[in-house]
């Protein structure tokens, strides 16, 4: 014999908190059975309490003396007892060593079925829903297990209760916590008869799981389990539907569900319908911080050949992606994750659209991430390509920026300084703009830690310069007298 502890709560209408009874006695909640399974414990209440009808007590040392008061009628007694407490409330029994595969049962007037009790004295009537968690001898580490009424079963594949759900029980529990977790429990089964019937509940339906918190869960389970010509319906349905897939592709749970497909869909021929859909709004998708986990999972699982479409569709929307918020971000993941030749096209559209990039409120940003890959060969190449262009580059609010990173980037200040220096009448200009002094400060700091030749050159040219204490122009002024720091 063994103890076991458990707790449940009850979520129904017309129930209502009270504080504990002047006798302050542990009231009695009386249960039909109890079985154990799949190491799930699950027991149908009898719809009331005895006596007053309350319920009371603490929750293994965790919750405060409240109680419960239900308006039905008391049943029998059981040697079974549920402490309460507030919306909560614990159970304790023993159990022999055959508990786990056969049911305890207690002879009570009542008996579950489905959604409403029967009695030996009158007609069905409604039960309150029940949630349940498990504890081990009350101890807080929790099994997250719970039920409704209509979920605390443990059906074999002729249990009315399964049987007897509609379409529409099985799309509703889909989407609820307890309900999505029997579900999945039942898809487990492996039996086609049970799958088939939870399919065609929900194909018709599939966003609505798709893009639910709990129902996104029971999409996943339903996808590993169902056929070939089911899971091509589900694709169809989903692909089809180019608004319904783009909202799914930007949603926390669908795009979740989504990647889960292109994933199962590895090596398949059924995957094209799902690029096609994303090749179909990519520039929404791209532009989303969630949506373009959804193209980041196909270039991450897909070989070159399956994603060809994608790769092409990026392509010819790059410039579009690259100048908003989301999109210049998303096109600097691609450049830092993907290998291959595609890697390489998207650096050459970096290369062809530099200056137009490097002036872009967002494109800076994609030119910025290309340079922090500090790869020698490709800060050198959009160093060099910039030549000529700093000047204007500097005195530009999002340009500036590219200016010095290109500055910092080791060995790349020459290409700088040089431009700064090809002219008295611009280096006066950079230094006193608002937002090219900046640039000057930078290229003095790094061309001086680097011991390079052309600091004392940049030095001689600003002394030199008789108004260069005009404007912002005094900050480099200041800097140069007060001493350059290393």
């Amino acid at each position: 014999m063994e103890d076991f502890t458990a707790a449940f709560s009850y979520n129904a209408p017309g129930f209502r908190r009270t504080r504990r009874d002047d006798s302050g006695g542990i009231k009695r909640l009386s249960l039909s059975s109890l079985s154990l399974q799949n190491n799930i414990w699950s027991w149908s209440p009898t719809c009331g309490i005895d006596g007053s009808g309350s319920l009371m007590s603490d929750i293994d040392r965790r919750g405060t003396l409240q109680g419960i008061s239900m308006p039905v009628p008391a049943p029998p007694c059981s040697p079974l007892c549920y402490y309460g407490g507030g919306s909560s409330a614990t159970m304790r029994v023993r159990s022999g060593s055959g508990a786990s595969s056969s049911a305890v049962n207690w002879a009570t007037q009542e008996t579950l079925l489905g959604h409403h009790t029967t009695t030996s004295q009158g007609p069905a009537r409604s039960c309150p829903m029940l949630n349940l968690g498990s504890y081990n001898n009350g101890m807080a580490s929790r099994r997250a297990f719970n039920f409704n009424l209509i979920s605390h079963l443990q059906p074999s594949l002729n249990s009315a209760d399964f049987e007897a759900l509609e379409h529409s029980d099985i799309l509703r529990l889909g989407m609820d916590k307890s309900g999505s977790l029997s579900l999945q429990n039942a898809l487990s089964w492996g039996n086609m008869r049970v799958t088939n019937k939870i399919f065609e509940a929900v194909v018709v339906h599939v966003f609505d799981l798709i893009n639910n918190q709990y129902g996104h869960h029971l999409y996943i389970k339903l996808i590993e389990s169902c056929n070939g010509d089911q899971l091509q319906r589900i694709i169809v349905n989903v692909t089809a539907q180019s608004d319904l897939f783009y909202n799914a592709s930007i949603n926390i749970n669908g795009s979740q569900s989504i990647k889960k497909l292109i994933k199962l869909l590895t090596g398949s021929p059924l995957i094209s319908f799902v690029i096609i859909a994303l090749c179909s709004r990519l520039k929404e998708i791209m532009n989303d911080k969630i949506g373009k986990y959804v193209v980041m999972q196909c270039f991450e699982t897909l070989d070159d050949e399956q994603n060809k479409l994608l790769y092409e569709a990026v392509i010819n929307n790059f410039r579009s992606i690259a100048v908003t918020a989301q999109g210049c971000i998303s096109l600097g993941d691609l450049i830092n994750d993907v290998r291959g030749p595609f890697r390489q096209q998207l650096l050459n559209l970096v290369f062809d659209h530099l200056t137009f990039l490097s002036k872009d409120p967002y494109g800076n940003f994609v030119v910025q991430r290309v340079i922090g890959l500090q790869n020698p060969d490709l800060t050198d190449k959009i160093c060099s390509e910039l030549q000529g262009k700093y000047v204007e580059l500097s005195m530009l609010k999002y340009g500036s920026h590219v200016v010095e990173k290109c500055l910092k980037s080791p060995g790349m200040a020459r290409y700088v300084v040089t431009d700064f220096l090809s002219s008295d009448k611009q280096l006066l200009q950079v230094a006193r703009h608002k937002y090219g002094n900046y640039a000057i400060q930078t290229a003095l700091k790094v061309t001086k830690n680097e011991h390079s030749p052309l600091h004392q050159d940049l030095l001689s040219k600003l002394r030199g310069l008789k108004t260069l204490q005009v404007g912002h122009g005094r900050i480099v002024y200041n800097l140069i007298v007060n001493g350059v720091p290393n």
